[in-house]
């Protein structure tokens, strides 16, 4: 990233050595002046806080609750780690499943690919932004760190990955499934 600040003076540095009330600051110079590099924007044009977003989930969890309260016999709830946590199971989920089923890689295959692109583990890890790649696997991806995900999607009958995602989530309190009933998709 080239910056500019508000002296005049430049530099450069590395994105990913900003924390986010670093990034908040930043700028970009568009068609009508200075715009907020941040993604997400409140009402009035500034970036939302980090913490904001609790408050917009909890909001939304209990607007959920009132729509569905007596339709539903647990309306869906939901927080800004949860669609993290989600994310994650359902990238590692995914790539296993590329990895296995759709290329239909051999072994030495799968070994050559691994070593090309690396292992979904680590894609994950890197997706999440984890130093380490165990804390990936003990924190964020509990419920399936003792689950062979491979021998799941490769039996005769597979599930296919959303049946595998539905069962992950059953066993899971970090996890939720999008479907409120069994014949509903979400």
């Amino acid at each position: 990233m080239h910056w500019t600040n508000r002296r005049g003076q430049t530099g450069k540095a590395s994105l990913n050595s900003l924390d986010p009330d670093e990034r908040r600051l930043l700028f970009t110079r568009g068609e009508a002046g200075l715009e907020p590099l941040w993604l997400w924007l409140s009402e009035d044009g500034t970036p939302f806080g980090e913490h904001s977003w609790e408050a917009v989930f909890r909001a939304g969890s209990q607007r959920s609750a009132r729509v569905l309260d007596g339709v539903v016999a647990s309306p869906p709830f939901a927080t800004p780690h949860m669609c993290r946590h989600s994310f994650a199971l359902h990238m590692l989920v995914v790539l296993h499943h590329a990895m296995d089923q759709r290329f239909g890689l051999t072994a030495e295959e799968r070994r050559d690919y691994r070593l090309l692109y690396g292992d979904p583990w680590r894609m994950v890890k890197d997706l999440l932004g984890h130093a380490s790649e165990q804390t990936t696997r003990d924190i964020y991806l509990a419920p399936v760190s003792d689950l062979q995900v491979r021998s799941l999607l490769t039996e005769d009958d597979d599930p296919g990955v959303a049946e595998l995602l539905t069962r992950i989530a059953a066993a899971s309190d970090r996890v939720q499934d999008t479907a409120l009933d069994p014949g509903v998709v979400a």
